[in-house]
């Protein structure tokens, strides 16, 4: 989800050309002299950098999506294998690393939104969510799930391919993102997910549930910018109106003011995918700051310790991830192999599997770290074999150059008001 790379800006003014009639003598330390003005000869400064910097130059957004995806990994992975899962005050690692994602998600995803078409747009959503949601549903249907039965039936037969909650119900009833159930057969069993009383399904893959959030947040843009809205003003009004219903909706009695579908996810998801959203559209107004970035932390730390953390968190998260994206040294990590969504989407199954089979019975320092390494060999393999290639067919109902327009090639809409 990664922005077209540009040209990079200019980062300071120079001198007209008849300003200095001949080259001025480098400084002592070597650096380049600062550019002066013909009157005064005083130095001039350059503009003050921007967010617009992540998408004008080297980023480490693939970094961040590596960490973030880790973050959920190994968090799962610690609950999965029978211990308490991580938390800082009222709110475990996991969920601030999925807010973390749907902030960078609005950030570079409107940026896709204003510069392609809406169907171009929506093309390239499905190439990047679609092919490895698939091959993960097929490797929990043909592999995971038939191991787990294989360990506590002693043999293959009787495994269900057919009937409710069987292998291929499971693949085709689940294709288009939103899970209609999450086990095969009552399967994995003998795991620590669902706690008892949760109310939480059984689940192979307890990780795909959000995916379904992030479709709708695209769906949203889509919209958004299908009837030209997709700009400054109308984005901060649907961002305001939301921030506002998900403020009241606790008051309600039980905790829900606002009937269904609102609810504390989507306040949560959409909150945080729209900061990244206003972020992005007002890239050029808002100075990369590290006073800003240090106080957004300091109110993301403590929305640690806020019951609905998203009123708090979504502004201060997308601000640090765009921050971070430009002034992290990790610009090649993930910038050609990003492996965060294999990561994120074969993790949790994998886990499952070593828990039924025992392996947290030899504790975390051997279950972490296996589990880990085989997760990101499946990921490490999926991108080249899956994900790659289907991003490679991004450009495939292009017109041919010479032929007329591409639809890729529409004027990206004013992000004005």
């Amino acid at each position: 989800m990664s922005a077209a790379k540009e040209p990079r800006m200019e980062s300071g003014i120079g001198p007209t050309a008849h300003a200095l009639p001949s080259p001025a003598a480098a400084s002592p330390s070597g650096s380049p002299p600062a550019a002066t003005t013909p009157s005064t000869g005083q130095a001039l400064q350059g503009p003050r950098p921007t967010l617009a910097t992540v998408f004008t130059g080297p980023n480490s957004i693939g970094a961040l999506r590596l960490w973030l995806a880790v973050t959920v990994l190994l968090s799962h992975g610690w609950a999965l294998s029978g211990h308490h899962t991580p938390a800082l005050g009222r709110h475990e690692y996991d969920e601030v690393a999925l807010n973390g994602f749907f902030a960078v998600s609005g950030f570079l995803v409107t940026r896709s939104g204003t510069r392609l078409s809406v169907p171009r747009f929506l093309w390239h959503r499905a190439l990047r969510i679609l092919p490895a949601f698939w091959v993960c549903l097929l490797l929990v249907a043909l592999v995971e799930a038939p191991l787990g039965w294989l360990h506590d039936t002693g043999s293959l037969r009787g495994y269900p391919l057919t009937g409710p909650h069987g292998a291929l119900p499971y693949v085709t009833d689940n294709a288009l993102v939103r899970m209609r159930f999450y086990d095969i057969a009552g399967t994995p069993t003998g795991t620590f997910f669902p706690l008892p009383g949760s109310g939480m399904p059984v689940a192979w893959d307890g990780s795909l549930w959000t995916l379904w959030w992030e479709v709708l947040c695209y769906l949203g843009t889509a919209a958004l910018a299908a009837v030209g809205l997709l700009r400054r003003r109308p984005v901060l009004a649907v961002g305001a109106t939301l921030l506002l219903l998900a403020a009241i909706h606790p008051l309600g009695p039980g905790g829900a003011l606002l009937p269904a579908p609102f609810s504390t996810d989507l306040a949560r998801f959409g909150l945080h995918f729209l900061a990244g959203a206003v972020l992005c559209l007002y890239a050029e107004r808002i100075p990369l700051s590290g006073r800003l970035a240090t106080a957004a932390a300091l109110v993301l730390g403590a929305s640690f310790f806020v019951t609905d953390q998203h009123l708090l968190s979504a502004l201060p998260m997308a601000y640090l991830v765009a921050w971070l994206a430009v002034r992290l040294p990790l610009h090649r990590v993930g910038s050609r192999r990003d492996l965060s969504y294999g990561l994120y989407i074969y993790g949790f199954p994998i886990q499952q599997l070593a828990t039924v089979y025992g392996l947290h019975r030899l504790g975390a320092v051997v279950y972490l770290p296996l589990t880990t390494a085989v997760t990101v060999l499946v990921a490490a393999a999926s991108w080249p074999a899956v994900e790659a290639p289907a991003l490679r067919q991004k450009n495939r109902w292009s017109r041919r150059p010479g032929r007329g327009r591409s639809l890729d090639a529409l004027p990206a809409p004013r992000t004005g008001h």
